[in-house]
């Protein structure tokens, strides 16, 4: 089917499956600092029902060092201090 091979060819490969930080916004505000073996797989489970986060948007930075990734999470949960990250709190 012509139509189904177009799709293929014009769909986005799924982005986000590595390790390291993700960050969720609302609009522009950094609202949770988070960090995972799997970003993609990460931020999907922000997305379940019982889940209180609000958010429009995400992104993350690879990182594949787990005590990097560790260390560099709390130093930016420290900076920006977003509003779901309640444990980190000062």
């Amino acid at each position: 089917m012509k139509e189904i091979d177009e799709l293929h060819k014009t769909s986005k490969t799924l982005d986000g499956h590595y390790s390291g930080i993700y960050f969720l916004f609302d609009e522009k505000e950094i609202v949770y600092i988070g960090k995972g073996w799997n970003c993609f797989l990460r931020v999907a489970e922000h997305t379940r029902k019982d889940s209180d986060k609000k958010f429009t948007s995400w992104n993350y930075v690879r990182i594949d060092d787990v005590n990097e990734y560790n260390r560099i999470e709390k130093e930016l949960i420290k900076k920006y201090n977003p509003r779901y990250n309640k444990t980190h709190k000062n």
